[in-house]
């Protein structure tokens, strides 16, 4: 064989392989795509539970709650003040 036919050989290879390597990635970016719906999906679904559980709370827990954090808050006030 001669250099050209050598070369041309090469190249066939090497287009051969990228043509592979181009495929797998093309999967692998579209199994990506779809586990970035599912975890979306997913934090959506994590983010409505989030606000229910507020949404339940009725406003005397609510007030409760507050005075308990301003408390903790004015704690930690008085102490990095000392």
């Amino acid at each position: 064989m001669n250099a050209t036919n050598l070369n041309y050989e090469r190249f066939n290879q090497l287009l051969t392989q990228i043509k592979l390597e181009v495929e797998q990635l093309k999967k692998k970016n579209q199994s990506l795509i779809e586990e970035n719906e599912e975890l979306k999906s997913e934090l959506e679904k994590n983010r409505k539970k989030s606000a229910d559980v507020f949404s339940v709370i009725d406003d005397s827990d609510r007030i409760a709650l507050r005075q308990q954090v301003d408390g903790l808050i004015a704690k930690i006030d008085q102490h990095l003040e000392d």
